[in-house]
């Protein structure tokens, strides 16, 4: 141990000497030698490793027979096994850097394998190390933490995968947060520079291959950070497509796959992001897109109800701004372009507002997409004096009646559109928004204080009845004088002709007394005050009255005829009715005189005058 503490103080020594010396010399040559083998040597110390690691780039310059051996043991500094021996290789190959150029490029990609230190003080020294190689040359740094971003094409096994896969995401935080300050400040501004242009192409490859949380991390904090996408640009919209481009696949796949359709989501999210939020792309691009994939019901279909209300709200956002487009000056053509898209989306907010009624998602972003959609609806109608489609009409009635039946916060705004698309015209306090086909399919009900509306109690006209040989009625236009007292919604009895087949002459309706109940005739008193002694003659005619009686009470007497009415022999009945009733008729002495002379001879029961 005293002889390597000794020989060290030697070659110390003899470092000190060289170093005062200029030029290639054989001292110095001499001593830079003695420094490298100091490194490989086994029975170094520690303490002569980390004097090596801070003399060798004093002496780099000068030998470039030597470079190569004295890099590869400022190298073996950094994979030593003691800590601080590691971090003076760090700081070594630094300034090895410092010395010579050439070697930067060569030293970042170094220093990039080293991020994968597990020691945070190693970490943060192999950090500040590498920006000061980016200092040093930015494109080619730049372009080495790139390479280790974009993925290779050749096949590799399962650990060189893993450990590029690692390597991949310490590359990407180091640029989104240690570097981005630098990079935006000093590399990229003015937008232009070659540091930038290095940058943008290489981390626009990753963004067809790379896992989506990277893809969001490439785009939302780095490229959108530097200033050529702080204003609108055609490069902006080369970020939009490519991210548009890979979320095409999953949305037109006929079967729905949660995996591929988080990532469209994911994908649609951050393309929003891009265009709506901070205006780096065209937003007719992004509408378009919608347009094309999402504007059907089966396409939403496949995410759930939230997705679909998320999905909906960029589409408005979108339409919102292109709606601001339109103010903005630019070529006819364009002009013409976006005014027709933004008559196609409109077109299809009908579809849009169904799907989201139907979701039944009342949050707040549901409201501010209904709010969104019916201003951009509200500024066709005044731009271009559009009359709204009753099938556009009937779904905003629904949010009319939504907002009436249920209480909603922050939706006064809502409501006054709604107001001002349907004409002013006042939400129902009843809150029944009926559409045109739920009008025509429920009937207003009858009021309570109408009589029922039914054949029976629509008016009728009066008849007269005819009757035909077989004694049947028939009901002709006039009035007839049996029923002109009765129920005038009442139909023609059979009564008549029930009485004309007996051959007996009708009865007079009955009269009713004071009570309700109906007075004796003058004939049927004087039949019950005779005697009892009567003639078999007289039972008979009792019988017959007793029939016709109960003929005249029946209910059989309301029903109609069963087989129709009938023209056929009427004159000819009439008048053998009518010869019939005037051969019958008879005074009432008369009438009185055959119920007293049943036999009809003049003598049994006469009155004496």
């Amino acid at each position: 141990m005293a002889d390597s503490d000794e020989k060290f103080k030697q070659i110390k020594a003899r470092v000190e000497r060289a170093a005062q010396d200029a030029g290639g010399t054989s001292l110095r040559r001499g001593a830079f030698l003695e420094l490298i083998q100091l490194v490989h040597s086994p029975q170094t110390s520690p303490q002569s490793k980390s004097y090596a690691a801070g003399q060798i780039p004093r002496f780099f310059n000068d030998f470039p027979d030597l470079e190569e051996e004295a890099i590869n043991a400022v190298y073996d500094l950094c994979e030593d096994q003691d800590s601080k021996i590691r971090i003076d290789g760090y700081n070594a190959v630094t300034q090895v850097s410092y010395a010579q150029r050439k070697w930067v490029k060569r030293n970042a990609d170094v220093l990039v394998q080293l991020l994968q230190s597990d020691e945070p003080e190693e970490a943060t020294v192999v950090k500040i190390a590498l920006l000061k190689h980016l200092d040093m040359d930015p494109p080619a740094v730049l372009g080495v933490m790139c390479d280790q971003v974009v993925p290779l094409e050749e096949d590799l096994d399962e650990t060189e995968r893993q450990t590029r896969e690692r390597l991949r995401s310490l590359v990407i935080t180091f640029l989104a947060t240690d570097a981005l300050s630098v990079i935006v400040e000093k590399y990229t501004d003015p937008p232009g520079s070659e540091a930038e242009q290095t940058l943008v192409s290489q981390l626009m490859l990753s963004i067809r291959w790379l896992e989506i949380q990277e893809v969001e991390v490439i785009v939302r904090d780095i490229l959108l950070s530097l200033p050529c996408y702080r204003v609108y640009s055609s490069r902006g919209d080369s970020i939009l497509l490519a991210l548009l481009d890979r979320a095409k696949l999953p949305l037109q796949l006929p079967a729905s796959n949660y995996g591929l359709l988080s990532s469209a989501r994911s994908l649609l999210a951050l393309a929003q992001f891009v265009a709506v939020d901070k205006h780096a792309a065209s937003p007719a691009i992004l509408l378009q897109f919608y347009l094309s994939f999402l504007m059907g019901r089966m396409a939403l279909q496949k995410i759930s109800s939230q997705d679909r209300v998320d999905v909906i709200s960029w589409i408005s956002e979108a339409l919102l701004a292109c709606e601001a487009e339109m103010v903005k000056p630019r070529q006819t053509s364009s002009q013409e372009q976006l005014r027709r898209l933004l008559s196609q989306t409109i077109d299809a907010t009908s579809l849009l507002l169904e799907i989201l009624f139907d979701c039944k998602v009342y949050n707040p972003v549901f409201w501010r997409t209904v709010q969104t959609l019916l201003q951009a609806v509200n500024a066709r109608k005044k731009r271009d004096n559009w009359a709204l489609p009753s099938h556009l009409t009937s779904i905003i009635r629904k949010f009319q009646e939504l907002l009436v039946q249920g209480t909603h916060e922050n939706t006064m705004d809502v409501q006054d559109l709604i107001r001002l698309l349907t004409d002013n015209q006042p939400i129902p306090l009843n809150g029944s928004v009926q559409t045109p086909r739920a009008m025509s399919a429920k009937l207003p009900e009858r009021p309570s204080h109408l009589p029922e509306s039914s054949a029976a109690n629509l008016p009728q006209k009066k008849y007269n009845t005819i009757y035909h040989g077989n004694r049947r009625p028939l009901v002709k236009d006039g009035v007839n004088e049996d029923a002109r007292d009765a129920d005038s919604n009442s139909m023609i009895s059979s009564k008549r002709s029930n009485s004309s087949a007996e051959g007996v002459p009708e009865s007079k309706r009955a009269k009713i007394g004071p009570k309700g109940q109906p007075t004796p005739s003058l004939l049927s008193r004087l039949a019950g005050a005779e005697p009892t002694g009567a003639s078999s003659s007289e039972r008979t005619r009792r019988r017959r009255r007793g029939k016709l009686e109960s003929r005249e009470t029946s209910p059989e007497l309301e029903k109609h005829p069963t087989t129709g009415y009938s023209i056929k022999g009427a004159a000819s009945a009439r008048r053998s009715e009518r010869s019939t009733e005037i051969v019958q008729a008879s005074s009432l002495l008369g009438r009185l005189d055959s119920v007293n002379d049943p036999a009809g001879d003049g003598f049994v029961g006469r009155w004496k005058r």
